[in-house]
């Protein structure tokens, strides 16, 4: 079968989305689909990257609309009208036949997927905030934050309705690593605490720096042992490098790290965002102090924090707050958060989605 992913990424956007469509197009692969995939070329966009995981991109114009224009902030992400974007991807599905179509972006709804439907018999829509219509035979939601009901209100077909972080769509390495950890469980050291600093593939706003600065001032420091996680695209990437030879604590930068499920079973603690890694920290239990860094994350990080499996700060309160929440996190306190992370979810999401998506009634119809 074929398979077509709609995904964007950019400065604004981040990484999150086209890497979790990477993810399920790798599980398709193995069981021998095809998959090609259709971005727009935003700035800071992830296309040669997905040319390189041995992929064909089609690749949307430049986004034409004007960022002072009355839109709201998702329409911007996409930069056009859903129904350019749905034109100039049917002018792509005119050319190359597709079963199914995978669309996992906030800027577009039921009426690019009504468009899209000219061409596709089915759709799989990716969302976590359900503030738009839709028209998709599969809808995923990883968060805790709705159910299938909330969907089935903005949906116009009868839909599946895939809900929670069961189905959080996670690279297979996170699930062996999770039964590796079963037999190897974490210990921790009185005189060091490693800490694993990511926020996220693009950080437009260098937190990790003011991250970098605030553990630099605490009066732990001499315990600390750092590593930065950032992503190839990330524009403050060379100011972090320059800012980590001056730290008072042991560190390291990463640029691009390709073994993350083998950096976070390694370290005591997470600072990290309240994207999509959110969920692969917990499959592997590993606490995190979140930095809600935009308002759609703001829901995973209330989740999150109620569970106590984080800790949820917002951007603005990393100078203040950061240092609070480091005092808080003894040997215990970390040990039964990290309990509770990995109650969340076992990493097997792909399979579950391949699993509906394969089944009878989609295949008999």
């Amino acid at each position: 079968m074929k398979f077509c992913f709609r995904a964007d990424a950019s400065l604004q956007i981040g990484s999150g989305h086209v890497v979790r469509c990477l993810t399920i197009a790798d599980a398709l692969a193995i069981h021998g689909h095809k998959s090609y995939f259709i971005c727009r070329s935003h700035q800071g966009n992830l296309i040669e990257f997905v040319r390189q995981r041995g992929y064909t991109v089609y690749v949307l114009p430049e986004p034409s609309l004007n960022a002072c224009q009355d839109l709201t902030e998702y329409q911007r992400w996409l930069g056009v009208t859903e129904q350019q974007d749905a034109q100039e991807t049917l002018e792509i599905l005119k050319k190359h036949t597709v079963d199914w179509m995978i669309v996992d972006h906030y800027g577009l709804s039921a009426i690019w997927q009504q468009n899209i439907r000219l061409k596709v018999k089915r759709i799989v829509a990716i969302d976590d905030l359900a503030n738009r219509l839709h028209d998709a035979d599969i809808i995923l939601d990883c968060g805790l934050a709705h159910t299938s009901s909330d969907y089935a209100k903005l949906n116009y077909r009868k839909g599946h309705y895939l809900m929670g972080p069961s189905y959080a769509l996670l690279r297979p390495e996170f699930h062996s690593k999770r039964l590796w950890l079963e037999q190897h469980p974490k210990t921790y050291h009185h005189d060091k605490l490693k800490i694993l600093v990511n926020l996220g593939g693009i950080d437009k706003d260098n937190l990790t720096g003011t991250v970098l600065e605030r553990l630099s001032h605490d009066q732990q420091r001499q315990y600390l042992s750092v590593t930065v996680v950032m992503g190839i695209n990330a524009p403050w990437k060379d100011l972090i490098l320059e800012q980590s030879k001056k730290l008072p604590f042991t560190n390291k930068v990463l640029i691009n790290a390709n073994n993350m499920a083998e950096l976070m079973a390694e370290h005591d603690l997470a600072i990290g965002a309240a994207g999509s890694t959110a969920w692969e920290r917990c499959c592997l239990g590993l606490p995190t102090i979140m930095i809600c860094m935009a308002e759609n994350q703001k829901m995973i990080a209330k989740d999150l924090h109620d569970l106590d499996v984080a800790i949820s700060l917002d951007q603005a309160d990393i100078h203040e707050k950061l240092s609070q929440a480091l005092q808080q996190l003894d040997q215990e306190r970390l040990k039964l958060m990290s309990q509770q992370a990995l109650t969340v979810t076992n990493g097997l999401g792909v399979d579950l989605l391949l699993q509906v998506m394969f089944s009878e009634e989609f295949n008999t119809c």
